[in-house]
């Protein structure tokens, strides 16, 4: 138990220090300190309601700025690896690709939660402790679940271009499905035939096998409204529940590929 443990804590290092070395924590301070100023650009523009304008940008540029660089990263690392057969050589030692992945995950989750820590910083002038706070918990949950999903995809498509489709794909569909399924369930679209009813179904088949993104990191607790503590223990448990299930996805489809 302790050999595999280390090997885990080795390939979730190795991870970590290729992100530094990388100089992804420049480019993210840099996101970060572009964003706030963006956001004070609009709020010198605005006339009423300056500071909500500002912290309403400023979190959906976060929100936004995160979920692209830990998608990208996790993308843009692995298939070098994999063009660089830094894969095939870890395999072939004395590590089961369940470690492997297992480390991976841990090392990229933890690049993912520190980004998404350092882009909320400039959030934190702008929203009060209260609200600033389950916010940037929930963006790094949020961060995280990307980080697996596309763990997920570069296993399995092995394309870049694919690979990041599919995860802003799952995404902005998770994003976005509540709404779906209020536009399918509306009275004035319903004509009583059976393809709608047929469609309603398969929509809200799709929104129960998908994450409710809606429901994280809300702009609308920055502003005082909602509880967001309340709300935290519901967000973590979806997190952690689509976290493993993309894990062992990754790992049923590692290990069903000869390498």
């Amino acid at each position: 138990m302790s050999s595999a443990v280390e090997r885990i804590r080795v390939v979730a290092s190795f991870a970590w220090i290729e992100a530094l070395r990388t100089r992804l924590p420049w480019i993210v301070l840099a996101m970060a300190l572009s964003l706030f100023g963006a956001a004070l650009f609009a709020r010198s523009l605005a006339i009423t309601e300056a500071a909500r304008i500002q912290a309403g940008l400023l979190a959906a540029g976060v929100r936004l700025a995160a979920v692209f660089v830990v998608c990208m990263h996790v993308l843009a690392s692995m298939l070098r690896e994999n063009q660089d057969k830094v894969t095939e050589l870890l395999l072939a030692a004395d590590i089961t690709r369940g470690q492997y992945l297992c480390g991976k995950l841990l090392g990229y989750g933890a690049v993912a939660l520190a980004t998404s820590a350092v882009l909320a910083l400039p959030l934190a002038a702008v929203a009060p402790a209260s609200a600033w706070c389950p916010w940037a918990l929930s963006l790094g949950l949020e961060s995280l679940l990307v980080a697996a999903a596309a763990l997920f995809c570069v296993i399995t498509f092995s394309q870049l271009m694919l690979a990041a489709a599919f995860v802003l794909s799952f995404y902005v569909l998770s994003r976005t499905m509540a709404a779906v399924v209020l536009i399918a369930g509306s009275a004035l679209l319903d004509d009583g035939s059976w393809a709608h009813r047929a469609a309603v179904v398969a929509v809200r088949a799709v929104e129960l096998a998908l994450p409710d993104l809606d429901r994280f990191t809300r702009t609308a607790w920055l502003l005082g409204e909602g509880a967001p503590w309340a709300e935290l223990p519901g967000i973590a448990a979806q997190s952690v529940v689509y976290v493993l299930l993309l894990f062992s996805a990754a790992c049923f489809d590692l290990y069903r590929r000869n390498q």
